[in-house]
Order: C-alpha cells, then sequence, then structure tokens
C-alpha cells in the first residue's frame, strides 16, 4: 500500500481513542446527504489496489509470506495474485511506480500479463521517500519514458496522500505541474488523477480530519490558481478509506465535503471521484490498541455496503486494497493492515487456528459476488438507506442490494417471487413482500 508513513496507521489509532467523537458524529448527520435519492451513472468501477506486490513489508517479512504460500519468487507470487485477479472478477488494478532516484520500480512482465489479461492498470507514481525532488528533470525524464514503454497505461495518478506521508504537502503542487507536463505532452490522451486524499473520519478524529481536509482545500486551490483558464487540470479526485464497521454516516459527510473542493475553486464539474484504497480487518488486532474484534462477516458485509454506498453517491471506481493480508506491515505484526485481506497468509494468530494460507475469506466471495451481480450496470439508483437499484441497458432485470439500515422491509416495489442470493452466491426463492432485511446485504431480482 506504500503508505510511507506511520500516519495511516495512527489515523486507524485515531478512530479508537479521539475524544471528538460525538461532536462530529452529529455533524455527520446532520450534514450529510445519505438521505437523498438519486440515480447515479456507472460504469464497469470494481478494482483492486496493488494486487501481486509485497510493498513496505520489511524484506525478512515478504520472504515469510512467500514461504508461507508455497513460492520461491516474486513472479510466482504475481502469477498467483493475477488468477485470482481474474477469478474475482475485477476489472482495473492501481499499481505504484516507486521512484528510486534513477528510474522506476517497475515489475515489466507482470505488467504485460495484466494487459493480456485485460485489466487495466492505473498507475500511481511515487517520489523517493515522503517529498519531492528539488530537481524534477531527471523525474521527468524518467516518467516520460515510463508513459513511452507503457502505452496500455492510460491514467496517471501524480503521488499518494500528501496529506498524510509529505514532510510538506504545500509543495505537492509544484509536483505536480512537473508530473502533469510530461503526462500531457507524452500522452494527450491520458488521464490525469490527483494524489489520493488519506482523509480522515470526522467522528474520531476533529483536529486531524480538518486538517487534512485544509491540506487538500490549499493543494486544489493553488493548483486551480496556477491552471488560469485551464478548467480540468485533473480528471480523477481520489480518496481512501480505511476504517472499522458501520461508518456510512461519516464516510458520505466525509465524501460531500472533499467534492466540494473542485467545486469551490472554480474547477470543472466533470471531474471524477475514485476509492482507489479500502479495506476493514478481520480477527483481532495487536494494534491499535482496544480495536473491535471483527469476524469474517462484518468484514464481507461492510465490503459490499461500502462499496454501494459509495456507488450510489457518485463514487466512479472503487478498489479494495489488495485481496491478500500482508505480514509487519510497516514493521507492526498483527495490526490492522496484516488483517484487512480477503485472503488469509496463515501467519501469526491464524497459524494458531489452523488457517492455511491461501484460504479465502467470505468477504473474497462477496465482492466476486457483488461483482457478478451488477457489473455491466449503467444505473445505480439509491432508493434509502440500505436500498439500492442497479439499472442494465439491456433486457436484464434491475438488481436490488438491500440491507437493514434503518427499517427491515424491502421497498414496496418489491412484490411477488423474487431470487435472493447471499454473499456466498447462495440463491433461493422466496415472495419479496415477506423478505426481511439484516445487517447481512443480499442480492434481489424478481422472477
Amino acid at each position: 500500500m506504500r503508505k510511507h508513513p506511520n500516519a495511516t496507521l495512527l489515523v486507524v489509532a485515531v478512530l479508537i481513542v479521539a475524544a471528538f467523537a460525538v461532536t462530529f458524529l452529529a455533524l455527520a448527520a446532520s450534514n450529510s446527504d445519505q438521505d437523498d435519492s438519486a440515480t447515479v451513472e456507472v460504469y464497469y468501477p470494481f478494482g483492486l489496489f496493488s494486487p501481486g506486490t509485497l510493498g513496505a513489508l520489511p524484506t525478512s517479512a515478504s520472504r515469510t509470506v512467500l514461504d508461507s504460500l508455497g513460492f520461491e519468487s516474486i513472479s510466482m507470487y504475481q502469477d498467483y495474485s493475477l488468477g485470482l485477479t481474474k477469478e474475482l472478477g475485477v476489472s482495473w488494478v492501481r499499481m505504484d511506480f516507486p521512484y528510486d532516484g534513477y528510474g522506476f520500480n517497475e515489475p515489466s512482465g507482470y505488467l504485460e500479463k495484466l494487459r493480456n489479461s485485460g485489466i487495466e492498470v492505473v498507475g500511481c507514481v511515487l517520489p523517493i521517500n515522503s517529498f519531492a525532488p528539488a530537481d524534477m528533470a531527471p523525474f521527468q525524464s524518467s516518467m516520460r519514458d515510463l508513459i513511452l514503454r507503457n502505452p496500455q497505461i492510460k491514467v496517471w495518478q501524480i503521488g499518494n496522500e500528501p496529506d498524510l506521508s509529505w514532510e510538506n504537502p504545500d509543495d505537492y503542487p509544484r509536483f505536480f505541474f512537473a508530473v502533469q507536463q510530461v503526462i500531457r505532452e507524452t500522452c494527450p490522451s491520458c488521464r490525469i488523477a490527483l494524489a489520493g486524499a488519506g482523509a480522515r473520519w470526522p467522528s474520531a478524529d476533529a483536529e486531524g480530519w480538518n486538517m487534512s481536509l485544509g491540506i487538500y482545500d490549499r493543494i486544489i486551490g493553488e493548483i486551480a490558481r496556477q491552471s488560469g483558464d485551464d478548467k480540468k487540470p485533473f480528471d480523477v479526485l481520489d480518496m481512501h478509506f480505511y476504517d472499522f464497521n458501520n461508518t456510512e454516516t461519516n464516510m458520505l459527510y466525509t465524501m460531500k465535503e472533499y467534492r466540494k473542493l473542485p467545486q469551490k475553486y472554480g474547477l470543472s464539474p466533470d471531474i471524477e471521484f475514485w476509492v482507489t484504497e479500502c479495506a476493514t480487518h478481520t480477527g483481532p488486532l495487536t494494534w491499535p490498541p482496544d480495536s473491535p474484534d471483527q469476524t469474517e462477516e462484518q468484514q464481507a458485509s461492510e465490503l459490499v455496503t461500502r462499496f454501494v454506498t459509495m456507488l450510489g453517491a457518485q463514487v466512479r471506481r472503487v478498489a479494495w486494497a489488495r485481496f491478500y493480508e500482508n505480514y509487519r506491515y510497516l514493521d507492526v505484526e498483527g495490526g490492522f493492515f496484516d488483517n484487512s485481506g480477503l485472503i488469509y497468509n496463515g501467519l501469526g494468530q491464524e497459524a494458531a487456528r489452523g488457517i492455511k494460507a491461501g484460504t479465502k475469506k467470505l468477504s473474497f466471495t462477496a465482492y466476486q459476488t457483488l461483482i457478478s451481480k451488477v457489473n455491466g450496470s449503467s444505473l445505480v439508483h439509491r432508493i434509502d438507506a440500505g436500498k439500492y437499484r442497479f439499472h442494465f441497458d439491456d433486457d436484464r432485470e434491475p438488481v436490488y442490494v438491500l440491507w437493514h439500515a434503518g427499517g427491515v422491509d424491502p421497498p414496496l416495489e418489491i412484490a411477488g417471487p423474487v431470487l435472493v442470493t447471499d454473499l456466498e452466491g447462495n440463491t433461493t426463492e422466496q415472495m419479496g413482500e415477506q423478505l426481511q432485511l439484516t445487517s447481512t446485504p443480499v442480492f434481489v431480482e424478481k422472477r
């Protein structure tokens, strides 16, 4: 995930201990647009962040992961990850390209395999450590070569999380324009994504949340100022979401506030909103302290409800942050990021429970079911909290994704015989008016 900072982990810790929870939860509830009904265009939105990589793990930990899975090389691990990516059914992945001062870390063979599999790659270029080089010329030259070597990549993201990981986030616009120039000159048809916002949750960290929002306010304001008449200096605004279960209210409020920033500075309304990193965990955590012990069903339910809620709030693309578990991520064993994958690594407390490496969690199947049910839809309509209807351009019946978020009764329009599919993909037939919703989402289609 290459979260340079321990700051990303601190965000998770802050979720537990901050003193501002009550105030901001009320604020979120009063300002969120979660009760608004809307119809939103969608298009093959489901992705993964960094499958097949072992970034931010100590070298010894990377070797331990490979050994646990029975792989002798990173190439074998990439092939394993590619197979799972195809099995899951995602249409795109975000891959990071860190710069080492001489060139970019670029898994050329793996990129070619992704291309041959029809999986789109969104490329994110990263400077050394947590700051942009004073002399951007070598970076620009390497960036130009990177684009030319990878003509299949049509979306380039410039940096990552300046609000959390940069020593001087106000220097980000300089980095942005230096890279933007190269992208536009080398690949005029390519789209440009702003560095993803690490953000923070208003329910738990009022001070940190406002700090991150303020940083992006300044960044976007300065980019808009320097862009002059160019009202679309970037095509995508990206955010990242790491939290525990039942985060929809604050998530919607946070997205709403970040979405205002391009509009605030007069930028194009056509700028898209993406979430290229997202996760929640299973099991007990060693870090941060006092974290909730979450079940596989809770993680799987949160994945589906979070992604569906995002799509209903005009997020155009969503991605889970890897589907395998890390090990000693940022040298913290058993922490949040060691337990938020969709597949067990068989290490730590899992080994004591007899869970073998490569065992899929319910969340893997839930994501697979979500994709199989709604991929290819053209519109999603938010009927009410926890009630969404996906439409298709062909003769296919709409697919409803439903869960208890204020009421156990399904929408009134669901009556008569329906097919109900659970997170594991099991389908049963029943009468729609007899369906009772729970916190676990289901997929419903009229017969």
